[in-house]
């Protein structure tokens, strides 16, 4: 067994590096040594499977870690974009870009690709993560000195756009996350931080000319009348921090004013008109009000929630939805077969993010009355899903229990072959034993 898995991970690495090849041609990187980056990546690969207390995860973030800290920055940038993978969580690739210190990466390097307009994926997660690294709650991850280089990049990018007509949505949701991260440490500070001063000007200048489209303008000029910690005391306020900069100050407006609407059930209506608005953090946020307020007419919000889920273009929006059908899944029994006819018929196919929110809402529609072809269907999913989608995958199959059994061999295929550490350990511990406690690894 341990040689095969061995062999299995030795296949896998051989992959990973041909991908880095790939990604080092493409992203453009002429100056890097692609044999110090694919070993940079080779180094990453064994450290993100193995669990964190073994010798072999202990070893592997070591030599990583000696290894980044020795490259020229040309190099640390084209390793940082290799390590990064397009479906892993925040955490993980924040996690990566960690062990290039707090100094960071090479402040030119990162503004040719915060300049890039034809960024590769890998150069768009590394741009987001490590953006993220200007909130609050990544105090240690940076210094102060390298985040100011980030503020005054996303200043100089934002200036050069407000001279555009038209910026591609893609780009203004990749700002979007930017400014989020910006504001969440320095907004009202523009007195003290010249940086933040510059980027202010930024946002008011590119805020000033209207496009069409143009959901990030919309959301700078609402920001321009928001403070960072608005009050929250009436439905007004609460309305309009839905719009905030700030996940905390949205997820308060919408638990205000899930309570509200069991006063004032006039008020669902003005929520779920702002299921329109333009701003995607809106009519995320106003989705979620939903999850807070169960008792307002479900036959409304389901078919809304469904239209967001199978249709919005907004990735926080779709996930938004499927936490409120979620909330409602008593109720919502009947959308089953909609969303499974969206993976199964549905062309061209939705795309990773949406099918796994697709999925696991299906995982919470599941009860003791669904029938065994719905059952069978949800599973035939799952499993082409595996890949594409894993954690929604592996959430549907949890939730299918011993009717999951034909798939214990794809699971256990995805376990050896694809999945890190984090998905081994989920389906060993959860997975394997909602389906078969007999498949799971004996501990």
């Amino acid at each position: 067994m341990m040689v095969t898995r061995r062999i299995l991970c030795a296949k896998r690495q051989r992959s990973v590096i041909l991908g880095v090849i790939l990604v080092i041609a493409a992203a453009g990187f002429v100056h890097a040594d692609s044999t110090a980056v694919k070993q940079a990546a080779e180094l990453w690969e064994q450290m993100r499977s193995a669990y964190v207390n073994s010798d072999e995860f202990a070893e592997a973030h070591d030599k990583l870690a000696e290894f980044l800290s020795g490259l020229s920055p040309a190099d640390k940038l084209a390793a940082a974009t290799a390590m990064m993978r397009r479906g892993d969580g925040d955490d993980i690739n924040a996690a990566a870009l960690e062990l290039f210190g707090t100094d960071g990466l090479s402040a030119a390097g990162l503004k040719g690709l915060v300049e890039n307009n034809r960024r590769t994926w890998p150069q768009r997660v590394l741009v987001r993560t490590y953006y993220r690294f200007l909130r609050p709650e990544y105090e240690t991850r940076l210094s102060e000195p390298a985040r100011r280089e980030l503020l005054q990049m996303l200043a100089d990018r934002l200036g050069a756009l407000a001279k555009t007509k038209s910026i591609d949505y893609g780009e203004q949701r990749l700002l979007m996350h930017m400014l989020q991260a910006a504001l969440s440490r320095y907004a009202g500070r523009e007195g003290e931080v010249k940086e933040m001063a510059s980027l202010h000007a930024a946002m008011k200048a590119y805020a000033a000319t209207r496009r069409k489209d143009d959901v990030l303008g919309d959301s700078i000029r609402a920001w321009e009348t928001m403070t960072p910690d608005p009050k929250i005391s009436n439905s007004a306020e609460a309305l309009a921090a839905l719009g905030h900069w700030g996940a905390l100050v949205q997820q308060k407006a919408a638990v205000f004013l899930g309570s509200a609407i069991r006063k004032d059930p006039a008020l669902g209506d003005k929520i779920l008109a702002l299921l329109q608005d333009p701003r995607d953090d809106v009519r995320a946020a106003a989705a979620s009000v939903f999850s807070f307020a169960l008792s307002y007419q479900p036959e409304k919000v389901i078919p809304a929630m469904v239209k967001l889920l199978v249709w919005d273009r907004s990735v926080i929006v779709q996930e938004s939805a499927a936490g409120t059908l979620i909330a409602h899944s008593d109720e919502a029994q009947a959308i089953a077969d909609r969303l499974l006819e969206e993976l199964i018929t549905r062309k061209p196919h939705p795309g990773p993010r949406r099918t796994a929110s697709i999925l696991t809402t299906l995982s919470y529609l599941l009860n003791d009355s669904t029938p065994g072809s719905q059952k069978k269907r949800l599973l035939e999913v799952a499993v082409a899903n595996l890949e594409f989608a894993p954690s929604g995958a592996l959430r549907a199959m949890e939730a299918l229990g011993p009717d999951a059994r034909p798939a214990v061999g794809n699971i256990k295929r995805y376990r050896d072959t694809k999945a890190d550490r984090f998905t081994r350990l989920r389906i060993d511990r959860h997975v394997l034993m909602a389906i078969d406690p007999t498949a799971a690894p004996s501990k």
